[in-house]
């Protein structure tokens, strides 16, 4: 992602303006060469955030005809503005919705657009592995995609009431923990690769189960709602908690690690030290 070779020659700097400004030049250049070079690749994926544009159109109109003209505008906006960067990324495109249904009161929407933003997670992964369609770029902004799109849930939960602050506040603790120390791994110790492990995976299936269930019981109001809204609450804020942990002692254990301070070994967590 941010061209190892080029990378390798600013460490070797130091990180100073000119090795920068050599760095940014060069990676310009290989970027231009490779859209260049792969015109069809390119047209592909302007005609996917095209029909994404025209879908997010139809259903904001619906959406204004049925139910709130303000609400189908401020959807059409955000999401409009979420195709361009997120192209083939349905889960980003979706997120302003989702975020806006929360802060609206219409649950039942919120509830429909993230577990289509779920389901085209799964299916986005099985897809590539049984096409052998897995790429590096798809490596690397398949973890990234995954921290916006469950740190501005959780913001979008705190505002709508339906979890208390503090809970958003580990969350963005935990992914920021993620976020920021993986780009330092790459860019001042060494090439990563992210691998998800079995942890890592059942940690996000049980979390995405959580956040399902709370958007539920906000759509469907009572006396069940009334018992287990509370207790869902209260698993989000543990779950979270001891990952902020986990993260933490992992990426310490990482890091002396990639560095020579403990002996060579495992690279643990999600994260495995190598070349690309």
């Amino acid at each position: 992602m941010f061209i190892e070779e080029y990378l390798q020659d600013v460490r070797h700097a130091r990180f100073s303006a000119p090795a920068l400004t050599g760095y940014l030049r060069r990676a310009g250049r290989r970027a231009r060469e490779v859209w260049v070079a792969n015109p069809g690749a390119v047209r592909s994926l302007w005609t996917l955030a095209l029909l994404f544009f025209a879908a997010s159109f139809l259903a904001a109109a619906a959406l204004a005809v049925a139910l709130d003209r303000q609400l189908a505008q401020a959807l059409f906006f955000w999401t409009a503005i979420g195709i361009l960067p997120a192209l083939t990324l349905l889960r980003i495109t979706l997120l302003p919705g989702i975020i806006l249904f929360l802060g609206s009161g219409h649950a039942r929407l919120a509830l429909t657009a993230f577990l289509i933003a779920s389901a085209s997670d799964v299916l986005d992964g099985w897809l590539a592995r049984r096409l052998h369609q897995v790429t590096q770029l798809g490596v690397v902004l398949d973890p990234i995609v995954d921290i916006v799109f469950n740190l501005s849930i959780f913001i979008a939960f705190s505002r709508a009431g339906l979890l208390p602050g503090w809970v958003s506040g580990v969350a963005a603790l935990r992914y920021g923990i993620l976020l920021v120390g993986g780009i330092y791994l790459y860019v001042f110790v060494g090439p990563v690769r992210i691998r998800p492990t079995f942890f890592g995976r059942l940690t996000g299936v049980l979390m995405a189960a959580l956040m399902t269930l709370l958007i539920l019981l906000h759509a469907l109001p009572g006396p069940v709602a009334e018992r287990l809204a509370p207790l869902t609450r209260v698993a989000l804020g543990a779950l979270l908690c001891a990952t902020v942990i986990q993260v933490v002692a992992l990426g310490w254990y990482n890091l002396r690690l990639m560095r020579g301070a403990v002996a060579r070994g495992r690279v643990v967590g999600d994260v495995r030290w190598g070349a690309q």
